[in-house]
Order: C-alpha cells, then structure tokens, then sequence
C-alpha cells in the first residue's frame, strides 16, 4: 500500500487539529455529469459506456454541514484519489472553511475504512465504519435532482416524426455526394425562422449528418472564422459562435472484417451477408449566447422536423443531378407540421434551393487558405474517386492472389510478391478496394495509368481542427501525386479490424495491393466476384517519415463534435 511521504505527515501535524467529525464517500453518477476538461459549453458527441460513468468524491464537515473539497474523477480510478481528495479538504478546503485535521472521520465502505486507516494512521485521526452517512446522501440527493429535471433530447409528441425524417436522411445519405461547402437553402418563414441553411457533413468518412444555420451570416462568419483562427482557444470560441440546429449521427464501432469472401470453390463465390449499418441520431442546437444543447424545445423539434423532411424531398427529386453538378436548382413543398397548441397539422410550404454562388465563395475560402499557408507544400487531391465509390481496407487470401497475377486484367505486379506467395505467412495480402460502376472503374483505371500506376500507400499523423489525433490515407501516385482515400479517427486506429490490417501488411514487409472493382450496387457491394475485379495493383505501404509531410491538419472537410 502506498503511504504517505515523511514530509508530507510533518507538514500536515504542523496543522491545528479540531474536534470535528468529516464524512467522506465517493458515489456513481450519470455520464451527463461528466465534468468537462476546460469550462467551455461543447456538447460531446460520443456517448460514454456504462464502464465510465464519473465517479464523484465528497469530503464534509458533519459538525458545520459544509463541503470541504468535491472532486468528479473516472470509475477505474483507484483509492488513491479518494487521499487526494481528502488532503485537499484538510489543507485546502472550499472557502469558507480553514486548513485544519479531523479528529473523527466516518465512511460506508469497509475496505476504505481500512485503507485510509493504513494511509493515516501516523496522523492521530480516528477512522470509522458506519452504514449511513446523512449528510452526504442528501447532498447527493440534491445533485442528482439537478440533472433529473432537463428536458428530453426531443419534447415527446414530437419525437416520432423527427426521429423519421432522420431516419429517412440517414437512407438517403446526401454526404455520399455532397460537400461541406455546399449549401442548401430552405425558406421556412415560421417559429422565428424565415430561411435555414443546410450543410451537409460527412463526405470524409467523419460524423455524418446536417447542420441548419439560422442565417446566412452565421454560417459565413463561422467559415471566415474558422479559416482565420489558429489557436485551439480561438477555434472553440468560433466554434460555440455557430448559431443551428443539427442532425448529427453517431455510428457505433463495428468489429467486423473487411476482407474479401474465401476464394470461389468450384466456380462461385460465396458471398458473406450485409447487413445495413446501426446509427445513432443526435439532435441539439448551439447559439453564441446558449452555448451548446444536446436536446431540443418544442418550436425548435418542430423546425427541425420540417427542415428534414423539406431536403429529403429536394434530395429525392434531385440527388441524381446533385451527383453530376451543383447546380442551381429549386423546389417547393408542402409539409405538414404539428401544431404547438393542438394536435392538429398546419401545411406549410417550404421553398428548398441551392446556392451555388455562396458554395464557390465558402469553397474558395479554403482554396486561398491553403495556398497564403503553405505555398510550398504538396497538394492533397480528393477529386480522383467517382462519387458513391465504396473504398475499403480488407485482406486478399493468397489463392486469389494468385489468380489476379494469372487474370487477364489491368495489372501493376511487384517482383516481390512471388516470394511471399512462397511462404504465404498469415490470411493473405492487406488491400485496399475501390468499388464503383464499370464505367467509373474503367475511367479510374485510365486516370491512374496517366499517373504513372500508383507508387504506394501511407497513413499520415494529423489533427483536426479542433486538435483531435487522426491519420490521413493518401495514396502516392508513380509521379508523386497525393491523393486522399480516408480519414481515419483516434477510434478507427484503435479498432481490431485496423489493427489487424496493419500486422498483416508487417507480416507481408509492408507489401500490400489496391483493387478496382465494378459491381457497387447488390449483393457484389463490398463482396466483389473474381469478374468484378478490373485493376489490380501490388505496392508498398511506406512510413509516414518516408513521405516526409510531418503533421497534417485535416481540412477542408469541417467534420465537428458537437
């Protein structure tokens, strides 16, 4: 058991002992009591698991009924926090109590009865088991009531038809295809509100969904904002200036693997089952005098419910020219939307455009960023894929390796695949696949022959804007053009199937493969047959020192945890 030093013991005897009885406990408490890191209003995105619901610490003095320290830590912190929070109690106790020691201290909890014995027992401090501590379960009490009073994530009655039109975004998945610098207009003229602002978030593979600016000046200033700000205090400051509403989605991490089926028997390929992927619908507003909310009143579900269900008609008639330009288009749309006072609907008609000329001008803000920043460094590209293209990190088993080098298909063969191919150590070659229509993959397969094939992958360290760790996939092309295939967050380098790919391409001496692939709609989707696959590339995974861009900031894409 760790004790305290000699120093410390003779500086607190130094200390005047009073009469007084303290109580100290430490209890459990919901995750929305999490204390923050800083005091800022930003609303997390990520749940917490049940595992790390914060704990808090409570020291009292029973005689006075007054809190001497508080301190809220994580459920897998030891006893020792439970000393530290008591040493602050007795040398630097909330105001207006005095540094002094307790004659008497009283706890619930037999083996911190024990310990803290052994922790003091050079101080002369009686230490007590009882079963009940009052004064420390009414203080609880209270702050449990506290939090028991907010509101629901959305007021009940509104609740069903707000959570389907998000469900009804979520198929629709306008981030397959739109930027976030893309913005939508739609003229509401109710609640407040005459026009929201809709941008689409999510093209990166990062947070999925759509925020609705209340203004055009917002969602301007905001992108200026964010443009100019460099320290990681400015950019919250920008960032709680956002005044929306949002539709967020939080996906839950999936181990599951992404390689391909086994290799065909006897002709067919097995095909694995997919099934859709869960989400998770966040709902909240953020106002630069409010700060953050991660729930919704009554006008506010109303507005966003409309706002929804207004795109998902606009996305409905037009997603197929959306995917070829963004273009000025419009609509207009009857929707109707409960009333506050009644159960009655009202029909209101919602005039839906996009604004292609403040697209170019957000767009640009980007573009000259980079270039007044960093005028030398190397251009990441992310204009190569065909939209809707499905790139994924799976392993090839070595039988169809062999086939791919026999196939007659665009091809690009290192000599040192043969001699792994010998010893065929592991499941088979780590790879990345692009999916697309045949059309596309052809096309693609074209625009990487006049790049010189493609040279070699890398995973580059970088950060968000908001400092979160990440790593960009680029691919490094035969004339050394970069191009961007994924972002991929601090959970994604964490996961198992991540994991894995990486000790399979160090089993393999950083040898891995790219495949083009037709075959993106059906039961082929992630699972391509042998006569899908129309590229096959055999290059290196190099280190990221190798390449030689140090940290990368991840832009432009303004992918934000709300």
């Amino acid at each position: 058991m760790t004790t305290l030093n000699r120093s410390t013991l003779r500086r607190l005897k130094k200390l005047k002992q009073s009469s007084a009885v303290w109580e100290g406990d430490r209890r459990s408490l919901p995750a929305k009591i999490r204390q923050p890191q800083d005091s800022s209003n930003i609303i997390p995105l990520h749940a917490h698991s049940e595992e790390s619901k914060p704990h808090c610490i409570l020291w009292v003095d029973g005689s006075q009924g007054m809190v001497r320290s508080m301190d809220v830590v994580d459920s897998g912190v030891g006893q020792e926090a439970f000393v530290r929070a008591l040493l602050q109690a007795i040398e630097h106790p909330q105001s207006p109590a005095q540094p002094s020691l307790p004659q008497k201290i009283l706890v619930c909890d037999r083996e911190l009865q024990f310990y803290l014995r052994g922790v003091l027992q050079d101080l002369d401090i009686s230490v007590e088991y009882v079963e009940r501590l009052p004064l420390i379960d009414e203080i609880f009490s209270h702050i449990l009531e506290s939090f028991a009073d907010n509101p629901p994530i959305v007021p009940e009655r509104f609740a069903s038809a707000l959570h389907s039109q998000s469900e009804q975004i979520w198929r629709n998945a306008p981030w397959n295809t739109l930027w976030d610098h893309q913005v939508i207009s739609l003229e509401i003229d109710r609640w407040d509100i005459d026009t929201l602002y809709a941008i689409v978030m999510g093209k990166m593979g990062l947070e999925q969904g759509v925020i609705f600016y209340r203004s055009e000046e917002s969602l301007v200033k905001f992108r200026h904002r964010i443009v100019s700000g460099s320290s990681e205090d400015e950019i919250e400051e920008t960032f709680l200036h956002q005044d929306c509403l949002f539709n967020l989605f939080e996906t839950p991490d999936l181990e599951m693997e992404g390689d391909l089926p086994p290799f065909p028997f006897r002709g067919k390929m097995r095909s694995l089952p997919t099934a859709a992927t869960p989400m998770k619908p966040i709902y909240g507003a953020l106002h630069p005098l409010e700060g953050g909310r991660p729930y919704l009143y009554d006008e506010e579900a109303i507005a966003l419910t409309v706002a929804l269900e207004a795109l998902n008609k606009f996305w409905e008639q037009y997603h197929k020219r959306l995917s070829t330009s963004f273009s000025n288009l419009s609509g207009t749309y009857t929707i109707y939307a409960p009333s506050l006072d009644s159960d009655a609907e009202e029909p209101i008609n919602v005039v839906v455009k996009t604004m292609p000329d403040l697209a170019n001008e957000l767009h640009q803000l980007v573009v000259e960023d980079d270039e007044d920043d960093d005028d030398d460094s190397p251009l990441i590209n992310e204009d190569l894929w065909p939209d809707n293209a499905l790139i994924h990190m799976m392993t090839i088993p070595w039988e169809q390796v062999e086939f791919l080098r026999k196939a007659s298909i665009h091809q690009q063969l290192s000599e040192s695949i043969p001699t792994i191919l010998g010893t065929k150590k592991g499941e088979g070659l780590p790879g990345l696949m692009i999916q697309t229509s045949r059309p596309k993959a052809l096309e693609l397969i074209e625009q990487i022959d006049e790049f010189n094939g493609i040279h070699s992958l890398c995973f580059n360290p970088a950060e968000d804007i908001f400092g979160n760790i990440c790593q960009l996939g680029l691919m490094v092309m035969g004339n050394d053009d970069l191009h961007l295939f994924g972002e991929f967050d601090k959970a994604t380098l964490s996961g198992e199937h991540h994991k894995r790919w990486k000790q399979r391409a160090k089993n393999t001496k950083g040898n891995v493969c790219v495949i083009v692939a037709m075959g993106i709609t059906g039961a082929s989707r992630g699972n391509p047959a042998p006569h899908h696959i129309l590229g096959y590339y055999e290059i290196k995974l190099i280190d990221d020192k190798e390449l030689g861009l140090g940290k990368l900031r991840a832009e432009p894409a303004f992918d934000f945890d709300f």
